[in-house]
């Protein structure tokens, strides 16, 4: 039986640093939204990140949907403010709907969103497709729905939960519905696809494998990583090129491998199906440094991979113990080196800063950079950021380290020096930005890591943009470098902090003029320059209307 009006699927206007540096398709609204259809619902989708809405926009949406049930996705480790906002606009204009949200983060923390945000009907746990199905269901029968598996809500006074199910046969979850991807493409983001979910690790920091634990009722319990097969994987590729005319996609798992023969073998099988079938798809992925092998990620590039993402996290043993990481610096290093050798871009997951980090540590994780080629503003402006429901995160409750703040979290450092280097280090990185900018436009960048190939551009321009951009991370690194040689022999942390902010001044004003006569250069030699985008390389065939910068 379907509702009398539509479900609302809504992706709230929130700022979402992510690990890559454009807009993400959403996912999580493209599986609700298939999970739905599968029982003849209508949708109405609400992206307010893609399309820019502000809250106020946002709620107006939701009010005219005339929605009976609306669900939002939330991907924060924290609940936004602005989203607070959007829920006080429709209690306010009464909207009479069932509001529910759901998403990684908030299915550990669901009692405290409930306490305070009163407009939040309920709050989904885990996963979200089988829920969304059966809530619908019960609203559309007028039968209680505070029961089915996934749902925490108000009952007399206090809390009612159950826990969520899991998915296991991922082949057998329908595949998202993909109505917003030729809108994700016209505007430059990047468009999506999940090949497996969980994963099979214990890092202290993450709450990944604790999500997919939820169903067994306990805190911290972890669940297994499930995945789809190569034949399945492949076939979305193709289905995604052959209606988008797709030539870039990431894949969002947390970790793609899964740690076993099984999962080398599924990552070979893929890259051997793409390359059979012709595919012309650039992708990405994510991984664990002890899962970098030469030989399966050939595989994967003679069947279009890119880029890859490793979680590297730290250069020193104290610190990759801290984080039970589960694997060694000299790992770190062959991955990296490994990728690299490939011909692959490749990008850090960094977190240089934590509660116990101390000077020395930080000279030895700078060195570690320096020593693998990526210390970088971006890197070095890193931290350890608190979830709801890890165990570092207690460690850090337990040390008098978090500020609780209700619906966020925030982690203190504990030693004077690193507050003032940890400074130092966000205000390089703000220094950076734009030139940072400047590169990513002459990169015709995918993410900040992840770079088109520019047509026309001359191996000259190219040593000449390389050449630049190595001596911009050079000059901004080394005012981070100095200032904790400074705090090393006692120097006075405000005296540290204004000489840094004189000198990143400085750099700043010499990478001004060294851009500037960079573009020239560049220009000179390979003609007027322009930013290369998904929709102008698949080109008319798909996107009849120009897209303009």
């Amino acid at each position: 039986m379907a509702l009398s009006g539509p479900v609302a699927l809504v992706r709230p206007p929130v700022e979402t640093h992510f690990k890559f540096s454009k807009l993400v398709e959403s996912l999580a609204l493209g599986y609700l939204a298939a999970a739905l259809g599968e029982d003849g619902h209508e949708i109405v989708y609400i992206d307010s990140q893609l399309y820019g809405l502000s809250p106020v926009e946002t709620a107006a949406r939701i009010m005219a949907s005339g929605a009976p049930l609306v669900g939002f996705t939330l991907t924060h480790n924290h609940f936004p403010q602005q989203v607070v906002e959007i829920f006080d606009i429709l209690a306010r204009d009464g909207f009479p709907g069932l509001c529910v949200v759901g998403g990684h983060a908030v299915s550990f923390f669901p009692e405290r969103v409930l306490d305070h945000v009163p407009r939040v009907d309920a709050v989904a746990i885990g996963e979200g497709e089988r829920t969304i199905r059966r809530l619908a269901a019960r609203l559309a029968a007028g039968e209680d729905w505070r029961t089915i598996p996934g749902i925490v809500a108000r009952r007399d006074g206090g809390h009612v939960r159950t826990p969520p199910e899991r998915e296991t046969d991922l082949d057998l979850v329908p595949l998202p519905a993909r109505d917003l991807t030729r809108e994700v493409i016209r505007r430059d983001g990047i468009v999506a696809m999940a090949t497996s979910r969980g994963c099979y690790a214990r890092c202290a920091f993450c709450s990944v494998p604790r999500f997919y634990g939820l169903d067994q009722g306990q805190a911290h319990a972890v669940g297994d990583w499930h995945c789809r097969s190569a034949e399945h994987m492949a076939m979305e590729v193709a289905d995604l090129e052959a209606r988008f005319g797709l030539r870039e996609l990431l894949i969002v798992d947390d970790e793609f491998f899964g740690g076993t023969g099984a999962g080398f073998e599924r990552a070979r099988e893929f890259g051997r199906r793409l390359e059979r079938q012709g595919s012309n798809v650039g992708f990405a992925l994510s991984c664990r440094a002890e899962n970098v092998r030469a030989d399966v990620l050939e595989d994967l590039r003679r069947g279009g991979l890119a880029h890859v993402f490793v979680g590297i996290e730290a250069g020193t043993a104290q610190s990759l113990k801290l984080y039970a990481k589960n694997h060694s610096t000299d790992q770190n290093r062959e991955a990296i080196a490994a990728i690299k050798k490939l011909g692959l871009s490749f990008q850090a997951g960094y977190m240089l800063f934590n509660t116990h980090t101390t000077l020395d540590e930080l000279i030895a994780n700078v060195a570690f950079l320096k020593d693998v080629g990526e210390c970088k503003p971006a890197v070095l402006n890193s931290a350890v950021d608190p979830h709801f429901g890890t165990p570092m995160t207690r460690l850090m409750e337990r040390k008098g380290a978090i500020v609780d703040e209700g619906l966020r979290l925030r982690a203190q450092l504990r030693e004077p020096a690193v507050v003032t280097a940890q400074r130092v280090a966000w205000h390089a990185a703000e220094a950076f930005e734009p030139v940072m900018g400047m590169l990513a436009g002459l990169h015709s960048s995918i993410t900040w890591e992840w770079r088109r190939k520019v047509p026309g551009r001359s191996p000259q321009s190219t040593r000449l943009i390389e050449s630049f951009e190595a001596l911009a991370n050079r000059r901004f690194t080394e005012v981070f470098e100095i200032a904790l040689l400074r705090l090393q022999a006692g120097t006075r942390g405000d005296m540290v902090l204004a000489e840094a902010m004189e000198s990143l001044e400085a750099v700043s004003e010499e990478l001004r003029l060294g851009a500037a006569l960079l573009l020239v250069k560049v220009e000179e030699g390979d003609g007027q320059l322009r930013y290369l985008r998904q929709a102008d390389l698949i080109g008319q065939e798909h996107f009849p209307c120009a897209v303009h910068a």
